[in-house]
């Protein structure tokens, strides 16, 4: 992936937006081997709550430190599920004007998706399942675990 993107983005540099929290190990490791110049910053968004799935009600609980008007801006994502949020993002971006945007993701989860959002960059597609681990959580636990793993039901459903 990082291949990719810096064929794509050679000649320039890059803003690379992290969506915390769950982006940190996905992003951290993409960058050390992008070969193209990139600043980074970071954004927060939520639609989850403590629940397993997406409320559907995405709300901006912090906003980027640098000016994203006239960067080429890469959202470095842990897993896209329905696509609302990120949805909500490529708006934002796009108010701001941005040279580019571009989407890259470690995982994708094409079944729950519920628009035509475009992922640029995508590392896996991910099962319809509740995942944690690699800075992914549920409800704040499991997001330092050194692996992707689906969280059994019952850790979440009170059974």
């Amino acid at each position: 992936m990082a291949a990719e993107i810096s064929h794509d983005y050679r000649g320039k540099e890059i803003l690379a937006v992290g969506l915390l929290t769950g982006c940190i190990m996905f992003q951290m490791n993409l960058l050390k081997y992008l070969t193209v110049p990139y600043k980074i910053d970071f954004i927060e968004v939520s639609s989850y709550g403590s629940g397993t799935t997406s409320s559907g009600n995405v709300k901006m609980k912090k906003d980027l430190s640098k000016d994203p008007n006239n960067q080429h801006i890469l959202i470095t994502e842990d897993l896209i599920d329905t696509g609302r949020t990120l949805k909500f993002i490529s708006k934002y971006f796009t108010d701001k004007k941005c040279s580019s945007f571009k989407i890259a993701c470690l995982l994708s989860k094409k079944a729950r998706r519920v628009n035509d959002l475009k992922v640029d960059y995508c590392g896996f597609d991910c099962p319809d399942e509740f995942v944690v681990g690699y800075g992914m959580d549920f409800a704040g636990h499991y997001r330092c675990l050194p692996f992707v793993g689906v969280l059994k039901e019952e850790a979440f459903s009170g059974k």
